[in-house]
């Protein structure tokens, strides 16, 4: 893994982290305004299943018939 991947990954959980913090910190009415809502402590989109607390490594699932190539 090369240092320029490295800062990344650290930059991506830098930023997970800190808009997690921020969510924690508003109540169910503003999480509400702007789409969202508290779920088993969890902060989680009113639709869709994108998860604000997941992990920044997990992958992006891709439409059917669309495989891009990592290697």
């Amino acid at each position: 893994m090369s240092i320029i991947a490295l800062f990344n990954l650290a930059k991506e959980y830098l930023e997970a982290r800190r808009t997690k913090q921020a969510f924690r910190h508003l109540d169910d009415h503003f999480l509400k305004d702007i789409g969202f809502h508290r779920e088993n402590g969890q902060i989680r989109p009113l639709s869709g299943s994108k998860d604000v607390n997941q992990d920044t490594n997990e992958l992006i699932q891709e439409p059917p018939g669309k495989h891009s190539s990592h290697s």
